[in-house]
């Protein structure tokens, strides 16, 4: 009995004697380094245009005219615009009047040359995109020492001027070289070479009066024509 009681206090005086040298927690660990991040991978290649939708090539294939314009809004705010207008009917003359056509004239003292140079802002059809500008225009003698203007005329149909504050006003006017509040026409760089496909191409520049145009204040309005025209058989 004396025995079984010895050893239990042995046991007993032990675990006391463990958990009172037991150590304390040590401090925590340095946090580790960050890991380098991955590098991106290379941008895939751009996919190869679309073709051009059915009739876009025949339509934009006789040549451009570009419009700048520059004056004062409606509204009193200043604007300065440009456009690019492509596309001409498939129709010879279409239904405005217009179209892409020339008529060489040859008289006794001199030869004149009347072109009718239209183009769409877009591809045209009978319900929208409407928009187009053009030029009619008789040259006598073109190319020539003595050539001169004897009728010029420029005609803006339905083009909408879209301003960053996102209102708009639409142009519809026509502009007689020297009359109704428009200045002359003055052409620079003026070609025609009958035997490249009629090409004719210039840059143009006028000026129009408040009260004969659509924006009601004076205009400022210039371009380049680089065209191709045809002949129309007599």
């Amino acid at each position: 009995m004396k025995i079984n009681k010895l050893i239990g206090l042995a046991i007993l005086a032990l675990s006391i004697s463990m958990v009172s040298c037991s150590g304390e927690d040590g401090q925590d660990g340095i946090n580790g380094i960050n890991g380098i991040d991955g590098q991106d991978g290379a941008d895939g290649q751009d996919g190869q245009n679309g073709e051009n939708g059915e009739g876009f090539d025949e339509m934009s294939q006789f040549g451009s005219i570009s419009l700048n314009l520059s004056g004062t809004r409606p509204d009193g705010e200043a604007f300065e615009d440009s456009a690019v207008f492509k596309f001409a009917g498939l129709d010879g003359d279409f239904p405005e009047g217009g179209g892409n056509t020339m008529i060489i004239q040859e008289g006794q003292d001199f030869t004149t040359y009347p072109f009718r140079i239209f183009r769409f802002l877009t591809t045209p059809d009978d319900d929208v995109n409407k928009s187009f500008t053009g030029l009619s225009l008789v040259f006598s003698n073109l190319g020539e020492a003595d050539e001169s203007l004897l009728f010029g005329e420029f005609i803006l149909n339905k083009y909408t001027v879209k301003g960053d504050d996102y209102k708009y006003f639409v142009m519809t006017d026509s502009y007689q070289s020297g009359a109704n509040g428009t200045s002359e026409f003055e052409f620079t760089d003026l070609t025609f070479d009958a035997e490249d496909n009629n090409h004719l191409s210039f840059s143009y520049s006028f000026m129009v009066a408040a009260n004969t145009n659509s924006s009601e204040h004076e205009l400022a309005v210039s371009g380049e024509v680089d065209v191709y025209i045809l002949e129309k058989i007599q």
